[in-house]
């Protein structure tokens, strides 16, 4: 019982070494809200707090939820890809997670 017990402490404290070795900056992300753009063809979009919108290539569902704060790394493809959405820069998301 004491062995479960201590089995389980030391996997919450690996869970809580993990959130702490997160450090978005140094990663290389940047602060950014998921917004509904509610345009025909756009879906959601990535607003970063200067107001800069970006269209994302690919977001997962569980980040399709209107201002949803973010942490986002991305890059711009140097061939932007004609879509029919034309709010903001096409982007490749390399990584995005909850704020």
């Amino acid at each position: 019982m004491l062995f479960l017990l201590l089995l389980n402490c030391c996997a919450y404290a690996q869970i809580d070494n993990d959130k702490k070795k997160f450090d978005p900056k140094k990663e290389g992300y940047v602060k950014a809200s998921v917004v509904n753009a509610q345009i025909e063809d756009c879906g959601y979009i990535i607003v970063l707090p200067d107001n800069t919108k970006l269209h994302p290539d690919v977001l997962a569902s569980e980040f399709k939820k209107h201002k949803l704060k973010v942490w986002i790394k991305y890059s711009i493809p140097k061939n932007q890809l004609p879509n029919t959405c034309m709010v903001g820069k096409s982007i490749k998301v390399e990584g995005i997670k909850r704020r």
